[in-house]
Formats: structure tokens, C-alpha cells, sequence
């Protein structure tokens, strides 16, 4: 039992890094430059994209995502 707890911790330490590393590239084309606080959560929001179906809970942090991009955007 243990080697499946490590392995998928393993797992999603592997997806939140891949995760964040296209975050930030994903924010990097819009010319955002974000703190470490917000890199976090829209990783948190691209590993929620990959690892559940999309419920309407993550349909909203989607939206909330795209209108925090455009509100940077315009500063």
C-alpha cells in the first residue's frame, strides 16, 4: 500500500511541476509575470483541468482564471 501512496505522490508532484511549468508560459505569452502566490494557483487550476472531469466548480475557476488574465492584462 505504501508504493502506491509514494508513486502517486510521486505522480503529482511530477503533473503540478510540468503543470506550473506550462502555467507559466501559458501567463508569459499573455505578458503577465506572476508572483509565486498566483503561479500557484492557476497551477492548481491546470492539475484540477488534468485530474477531474470539469464540474461546474472548475468550469468557475476557469472563468475566474480568464477574467483575472484580462484584468492583468489591462494594467
Amino acid at each position: 500500500m505504501d508504493s502506491k501512496v509514494e508513486l502517486y505522490s510521486k505522480d503529482m508532484t511530477i503533473m503540478q511541476q510540468s503543470q506550473s511549468k506550462l502555467a507559466l508560459e501559458f501567463l508569459a505569452t499573455h505578458g503577465i509575470i506572476p508572483t509565486s502566490k498566483e503561479l500557484w494557483s492557476v497551477t492548481q487550476v491546470f492539475v484540477q483541468c488534468v485530474m477531474q472531469k470539469q464540474d461546474n466548480d472548475l468550469k468557475k475557476r476557469i472563468k475566474d482564471l480568464d477574467k483575472w488574465i484580462i484584468q492583468r492584462k489591462n494594467k
